[in-house]
């Protein structure tokens, strides 16, 4: 398999290589860029594919994020970036691969914006809660400045160092489009201010409303009827609204005399309107009631177009936030998957399934040092299956690697829930026995080996193991000592003709 087929998920890079471990003789591929390094196979096809396959997996929420239309990174503490997808490098005017390990500083020439930038991230991963957060940032090619709702999520790394998830939504139409409805809003004010809207004036003592022509066109009534009474613009309002129109318009004329509502109103043939409509009690009677009221309409049915598309806009925003959150959460449960398969792989060995001479090292170790802490001792066995050398001949390596699968699970259905096996390479096994003596270690011993060769194996020659028993001692200066002690007796076995249990109890020659 080429090993420019593949790139290295931590640094992009596309020098990787299969190189063969010494000891186990397995299969893993290295990356000449970083010195990450695989899973192990049992040749270098085997290693290149357990790399695919947790390639796959980075690969998987790496499109998730770049297909997102919005903003998604991921910061250090000093504002580096740790991932940025294809939205954010567009902006910056690069490539999500050249953004990782530098901060907005080596893509924004605005200073200010950057500086506020990593204040902002650190305060929010001081705080440790989500914050939503505006913010503008200028495009490197065109110096145009866009406008965002950023999600800022405060994380902790593998690492245990603080990190800052951001999502961030372009509302820069959004922006403009409320800049336009001040805007719009601005010269409403003026057109009324050159009476260019609907005016009216209400007479109360004559129950009678007169008005300009723009009100009539404003309403889709013929430009002659100036006057109407008070009725007719009651009958006018929207039936949801009327009530609500006609109490503060009551509450106006009885209070301070200042009217201003926004309101439905139907025009001739039916349609429906906006309008902002605005009145002052001009003239009162010697006891204060009110006699005349004079104000002004407007139509606000764009503005109110404008205000509902904005908040469809909104909730269409939180909604694909809410699944972009969701996505990312199942993504980076999947990538967590991912991660404990390729730790398992990495401590496990591919043909039996248990664990191997890494994991075997890894348990040694920490069984001496429970040993020191507690003074109770624990058992070594070293299992050899005897003449592998001839079975692979004779049956091939296929037949062998049967027999080995057939010992691991025969091992396995013999040993307490306590202990420990594993293939500690070749035909060769471990097995550690937490809190057992070296009676108990030799019984177990003795009937692994019974077992081996009585019961039925996959291949018609017999099957025997010789096998090493030794006592780990709380005087002994490392857990090697036991295992060194353990392979003594194992050579013993063999030398003594094989299909044997031999033993070392703890006392140390001196």
């Amino acid at each position: 398999m080429s090993d420019q087929q593949h790139y290295c998920p931590f640094c992009q890079s596309g020098d990787l290589h299969a190189d063969r471990h010494p000891d186990s003789g397995r299969w893993a591929v290295q990356c000449r860029g970083c010195g990450a390094s695989g899973p192990e196979g049992v040749d270098a096809e085997q290693a290149f594919a357990h790399w695919a396959r947790a390639r796959q997996s980075e690969n998987l929420l790496r499109t998730v994020i770049d297909e997102s239309p919005d903003i998604i990174l991921l910061k250090d503490w000093d504002g580096k970036f740790l991932l940025g997808n294809a939205a954010l490098a567009r902006l910056y005017g690069t490539t999500p691969e050249h953004l990782v390990g530098k901060d907005d500083g080596a893509f924004n020439p605005n200073r200010e914006q950057v500086d506020f930038y990593l204040k902002n991230v650190q305060a929010v991963m001081r705080l440790g809660e989500t914050q939503l957060v505006e913010e503008h940032s200028t495009d490197v090619e065109t110096g145009e400045t866009h406008y965002f709702h950023s999600i800022k999520k405060p994380l902790t790394g593998p690492d245990g160092e603080p990190r800052i998830l951001v999502i961030a939504h372009d509302i820069t139409e959004l922006r403009r489009a409320h800049q336009a409805i001040e805007e719009r809003e601005r010269s409403y004010a003026y057109a009324m201010a050159a009476a260019g809207e609907g005016i009216w004036d209400w007479d109360m003592r004559r129950n009678r409303v007169t008005h300009n022509t723009k009100w009539c066109e404003m309403l889709g009534v013929p430009t002659t009827q100036l006057q109407h009474p008070i009725d007719a613009f009651s009958d006018r309002l929207h039936e949801d609204d009327r009530e609500e129109v006609l109490v503060n318009l009551t509450n106006a004329l009885n209070g301070s005399g200042t009217y201003q509502h926004e309101h439905r109103m139907r025009r001739a043939d039916g349609t429906v309107i906006w309008v902002l409509d605005r009145g002052e009690v001009v003239e009162r009677d010697e006891q204060g009631q009110a006699l005349r009221m004079a104000g002004s309409i407007t139509d606000i049915s764009a503005r109110k177009h404008d205000e509902q598309a904005m908040l469809e806009t909104k909730r269409a925003l939180a909604d694909m936030n809410a699944v972009l959150e969701r996505r990312v959460a199942e993504r980076t449960a999947e990538l967590i998957c991912a991660n404990e398969e390729l730790r398992r792989l990495a401590t496990h060995d591919a043909l039996t399934g248990l664990p191997n001479r890494l994991a075997a090292n890894q348990r040694l170790q920490a069984e001496f040092k429970r040993m020191k802490r507690s003074g109770r001792p624990h058992a070594l066995m070293i299992i050899d299956v005897d003449h592998f050398k001839q079975i692979n001949d004779t049956h091939g390596h296929l037949g062998g690697d049967e027999v080995l699968q057939h010992l691991a699970g025969l091992f396995g259905r013999n040993i307490r829930s306590t202990d420990f096996i594993a293939r500690f390479g070749g035909e060769e096994f471990i097995a550690i026995l937490p809190d057992a003596d070296l009676d108990g270690a030799l019984t177990l011993a003795e009937k692994i080996r019974a077992e081996v060769a009585t019961t039925p194996a996959p291949i018609p020659d017999p099957i025997t193991v010789s096998i090493g028993v030794a006592l780990a001692s709380h005087d002994d200066d490392n857990a090697e000592v036991a295992l060194r002690y353990a392979d003594v007796c194992l050579y013993e076995a063999k030398r003594a003709g094989r299909n044997r249990v031999v033993c070392r109890p703890p006392t140390r020659a001196t």
